[in-house]
C-alpha cells in the first residue's frame, strides 16, 4: 500500500500518514531533532511500528514503505521524495 505524509498545519512536527484514497493511517510526531515516532492509530496495516523509533523522517518514510509494501512519499507541495520498500 502507499502511503503519502503531509506535514499537519497546525502541529509543528507532526505529519499526517494517509493512502492514496486519503484515508486516515496515522501521525509521525517528531520529539526532538533525532527522535521520530510513529502513532498508527488502530490501523492494521502500521500495526507493530508505533513502538518503533527513528532518527530522521526520512528513516521513519523508509521504514513505512519497507512495512507497507509501497511507495511512502511526501504530499505534493512539500519537496517530492518518494521512498519505495
Amino acid at each position: 500500500m502507499d502511503v503519502v505524509v503531509t506535514p499537519a498545519e497546525f502541529r509543528p512536527g507532526t505529519w499526517i500518514l494517509s493512502d492514496r484514497l486519503q484515508r486516515p493511517l496515522g501521525t509521525i510526531t517528531e520529539v526532538s531533532l533525532s527522535l521520530f515516532i510513529i502513532h498508527a492509530e488502530g490501523n492494521p496495516g502500521l500495526a507493530g511500528m508505533e513502538t518503533a523509533t527513528f532518527s530522521s523522517l526520512d528513516s521513519v518514510m523508509s521504514a513505512i514503505a519497507k512495512h507497507m509494501k509501497g511507495e511512502c512519499q511526501l504530499s505534493s507541495g512539500v519537496d517530492n521524495v518518494k521512498l519505495r520498500g
